[in-house]
């Protein structure tokens, strides 16, 4: 799984607007989108399909957009299930740059995260991937 991750000016009405009409063009569907504008900078997270189309659509319309790889875990959905997972990331020095719930049901959470080496932290949290390959 692959998301794309934009940085654009703050407190520009049709910043969204614009993101969707460019995937649009070149029938890129956004099947996941998270944005905030924080006044210093609006970062908008996004999947699109077919990924390859929509980063290179967003590259040429002029965005600065990062595509990186998802982890998808499932855990308990309980209190400390977070708090274990992300303890095994810590003592090998793997940062999380990113982190979210994608659904929660039936006593189980579905997250999605990348991190700055996705490789090892496949590795060490493999009994918990929902997703391979």
């Amino acid at each position: 799984m692959k998301q794309i991750t934009l940085i654009t000016a703050p407190g520009q009405a049709g910043t969204l607007a614009a993101i969707a009409e460019v995937l649009a063009e070149v029938n890129s569907n956004i099947t996941a989108c998270d944005a905030n504008d924080d006044g210093s900078h609006c970062v908008v997270v996004l999947q699109a399909d077919p990924y390859a189309v929509a980063l290179r659509a967003l590259s040429e319309a002029g965005y600065h957009a990062i595509g990186e790889d998802l982890i998808v875990l499932k855990i308990k959905d309980e209190p400390g299930a977070l708090a274990r997972l992300s303890s095994n990331l810590k003592e090998p020095g793997i940062n999380i740059r990113s982190m979210r719930f994608a659904r929660r049901e039936n006593g189980w959470a579905i997250v999605i995260m990348s991190t700055d080496n996705d490789e090892k932290a496949r590795e060490l949290l493999e009994p918990s991937l929902a997703l391979t390959g």
